[in-house]
């Protein structure tokens, strides 16, 4: 079974896949045993599998190359449950609160940002907490008990009404960022300017300088030749579940392909199908 991969999105696809025991790249940037993966070494636990379906991700990160791992675990584990150690650590939470967040706080002119994050942060925790039946054992940790002191005494001065408000305004103003920052960076990867890039729930497709391969943007390469025998299969109207194509299997196929961590649309698979110069009928 293959142990060496030619790539940081290779290796961290295939871990997730978890399909094979152990793997690496060739100059061992980032390598994975069993259900741990590691960024530089195993002073840096990337990312573990709780159970088959549930991942733990430490996106605390140590440098910007770490946080390129980080960002590739994410993208290649969208389909479990995942959990992220700057959401789920009291210590860390708690740091980040009074370390950070609180003294923020005592000087905005605009609080709502600053309390909608440490509402954020105190949800994402109890989620986990009670998720993973450990609520019993956090309430009788100081450090949990003074976090949820000071979230109910903020409770007591801000106005729901308020914050939820400025959440809405949030969330549009970040749909606007987005579509814009879709364009560019999809418009940057078809030039062949970038490799890899995430924005939003989709994942877009083109083909590679040589022709050889069928590119995605997270990173992953499929020989075209099996990339048509894939797309003559969906043509068929077959079943597509379970169906293989390269290390991944097929999850769904109906208004969005899904296959592994990809969620691809239609228009995408009519876009590649296309460029490999397919005579048959488009979707």
């Amino acid at each position: 079974m293959k142990k060496v991969f030619s790539s940081n999105y290779d290796t961290i696809h295939t871990f997730a896949q978890q399909t094979h025991p152990e793997g690496r790249t060739s100059n061992g940037n980032v390598f994975f045993e069993g259900n741990k993966i590691y960024s530089y070494g195993y002073h840096y636990l990337l990312g573990e599998f709780i159970d088959k379906d549930t991942i733990m991700i430490n996106d605390e990160g140590y440098s910007i190359s770490t946080g390129k791992h980080i960002s590739i675990l994410i993208g290649a584990t969208s389909q479990y449950k995942r959990y992220y150690k700057t959401r789920t650590d009291i210590y860390y939470i708690h740091f980040h609160v009074f370390g950070y967040l609180r003294p923020k706080l005592a000087k905005a002119r605009k609080p709502q940002k600053y309390i909608s994050e440490i509402y954020s942060y105190w949800h994402s925790l109890n989620t986990y907490l009670t998720e993973r039946k450990l609520k019993t054992k956090a309430n009788k940790d100081p450090k949990y008990k003074e976090l949820k002191k000071y979230v109910n005494s903020l409770q007591d001065k801000t106005s729901i009404q308020d914050l939820k408000e400025w959440a809405k305004q949030e969330k549009q103003k970040k749909q606007e960022r987005e579509k814009r920052e879709l364009k560019y960076k999809l418009q940057k990867f078809r030039e062949y300017e970038t490799d890899f890039f995430r924005v939003g729930k989709y994942d877009y497709l083109r083909l590679s300088k040589c022709a050889q391969y069928i590119e995605t943007s997270q990173g992953i390469k499929i020989d075209v030749q099996e990339a048509k025998r894939y797309l003559k299969l969906l043509k068929t109207g077959a079943q597509m579940r379970g169906q293989k194509i390269g290390h991944y299997t097929t999850i769904s196929f109906d208004k969005l392909l899904r296959i592994g961590c990809h969620n691809i649309s239609k228009e995408q698979i009519n876009y590649i199908d296309n460029l490999c110069n397919s005579n048959e009928v488009a979707f």
